[in-house]
């Protein structure tokens, strides 16, 4: 079945398009979380379940057995002391734009974790891993592997969305059942990957283009023109202005990588991942200003596994997303409901991608 979405469905997805080159990432539906109604039912929000009893199996919804280069890169992970904070003792104030203050990069120790093993995303996709990411900002880009160059058809089916701390956190019984009615439909658009050079200028690499994939998807999802502009694009931000149909005004969205980490598995597997905090702002002065909600933010850490069939010339991707709440000293319901998640994430989703060489 196809999807059709609307633009607040479009507009929370934007930023794996544009630092993972269209996978499909992140699709919550941004109604905000700090509702009168999910502050009542807080006291049913927190679920600890980490999933650690489930059979890691279960995890890959069908999708691939995962050969065993990846589960002894995995089990290496595996068996090294992990010491993750995941208290709600983390930054005081994250109502700023400034990366610098993000809860995940307080939570996670981060400090040489260019050192850690191979192994450490696909643990967090297979075992559902809940506390925040251990890595850092470890490369100034995703490079993509040499056989993602060229444009494909991009095929991808929603398999699961999951909330770990409860419903009211996720955003309420609504929000929750809106969300689960997407599992099992498709999404398809195409995406492109570009051949450049690192900044030394001494090897060619493989990098996302960015503004191809907001505006393939953009046009799948929400129509042909609903992309009014794309004023910045870089690796570690990203702004684009949205005119979505229905909307009473433009609207802002701007996407900060806080943390980045890949790992070459072997010639045909490469995993990635981001943590982004994505910000987004109703335009002043577009329609109305009357009623104009605040910017929503949040942080989405969005790891990818990928395999690719050189027989076939496509690659197949097991997805996952995860939507971490933010502290705020301006409003007070925001911050407790913050400190209920204890640094786990709110919204959790995972998506089968297939890609098909079409250039």
């Amino acid at each position: 079945m196809m999807r059709k979405h609307s633009h607040l469905f479009l507009v929370s997805r934007l930023f794996v398009l544009v630092f993972h080159g269209a996978a499909d990432g992140f699709v919550s539906n941004l109604i905000p979380v700090t509702t009168q109604r999910g502050f009542k039912t807080l006291g049913h929000a927190v679920s600890n379940q980490n999933n650690e009893d489930e059979d890691p199996n279960k995890r890959l919804m069908n999708f691939q057995s995962i050969n065993s280069v990846r589960n002894n890169a995995r089990r290496r992970f595996l068996a090294l002391p992990l010491v993750m904070a995941a208290s709600p003792a983390l930054a005081a104030d994250s109502s700023s734009n400034n990366p610098n203050n993000s809860a995940l990069r307080s939570a996670g120790g981060v400090t040489g974790s260019a050192s850690l093993e191979n192994g450490l995303l696909e643990a967090r996709v297979t075992e559902n891993v809940l506390s925040p990411p251990p890595y850092g900002m470890e490369t100034p880009d995703v490079f993509y592997p040499s056989w993602f160059a060229g444009t494909w058809k991009v095929n991808s089916v929603t398999k699961s969305v999951e909330a770990p701390c409860g419903v009211a956190l996720f955003g309420g019984n609504a929000t929750f059942q809106k969300a689960q009615s997407e599992v099992g439909t498709e999404l398809v658009y195409d995406s492109r990957f570009l051949k450049g050079m690192n900044r030394d200028g001494t090897e060619t690499v493989i990098i996302a283009d960015r503004e191809y994939n907001v505006k393939s998807i953009a046009k799948a999802a929400i129509g042909e023109n609903s992309v009014v502009n794309i004023p910045l694009a870089t690796p570690n931000k990203f702004t684009c202005i949205l005119a979505p149909k229905g909307s009473p005004s433009l609207l802002q969205v701007d996407l900060i990588t806080l943390n980045r980490r890949q790992e070459n598995i072997s010639q045909n597997m490469f995993d990635c991942s981001e943590v982004v905090r994505e910000i987004i702002s109703p335009i002043e002065n577009t329609r109305s200003n009357l009623g104009m909600p605040p910017p929503i933010l949040k942080e989405i850490e969005t790891a990818s596994i990928y395999t690719y069939d050189a027989d076939k010339d496509q690659v197949t991707c097991l997805q996952r997303s995860a939507s971490f709440l933010l502290p705020s000293q301006q409003s007070a319901m925001a911050l407790k409901m913050w400190e209920v998640s204890r640094g786990r994430p709110v919204d959790v989703r995972f998506y089968s991608v297939t890609y098909t060489k079409r250039v």
